[in-house]
């Protein structure tokens, strides 16, 4: 997977409620996760053109009165799988959590899916593994290190992240 955040699942993610044009994707996009991801136009348009290469959205020109014609995009069923797929599947950088995990969320809610439990509980577990690997690493260091005071300074994000993810598990 890249380095970069997901934006083609996201687009995917409104795709599946029903058809729309790139100007609409980012108008939900901005209303409906605008305070958590930014995701401006022109990377929404690159993100379709994406998609659209690898067949997970398909497009149709619609016509307009006075307007040149829409691009108009619905989802694929090899989109939806993706879409689903990336879902289901916890975040393996902390990096990428403060913006991905809560959009996943968004969309179990949103769409109305199961498995919300399950996918809180796989990221737990594998913070907890983060956790515990950070731990090791900053046991074979002197205690004055940068480096091991750099490991206990990640340890404590993702003690920060899973407590939070408790309080997700509460509250979904």
């Amino acid at each position: 997977m890249s380095r970069r955040l997901p934006i083609e699942q996201a687009l995917l993610g409104f795709l599946i409620q029903k058809p729309m044009h790139g100007y609409d994707l980012h108008q939900q996009a901005k209303a409906e996760l605008g305070d958590i991801w930014y995701m401006g136009i022109s990377n929404i348009y690159g993100a379709l053109k994406r998609l659209e290469k690898n067949a997970w959205v398909e497009s149709t020109l619609v016509p307009q009165e006075s307007h040149p014609s829409r691009k108009v995009y619905q989802i694929t069923p090899d989109g939806e799988r993706s879409f689903l797929d990336w879902l289901h599947t916890p975040i393996i950088t902390m990096r990428k959590t403060r913006v991905e995990f809560p959009t996943k969320l968004y969309f179990f809610r949103t769409l109305g899916l199961e498995g919300v439990d399950d996918l809180i509980a796989t990221q737990e577990t594998f913070c907890q593994n983060q956790v515990e690997r950070l731990k090791q690493k900053a046991a074979q260091r002197d205690p004055h290190d940068l480096v091991r005071l750099t490991f206990d300074f990640r340890r404590c994000q993702i003690k920060a992240i899973i407590t939070w993810l408790h309080e997700c598990r509460g509250k979904i």
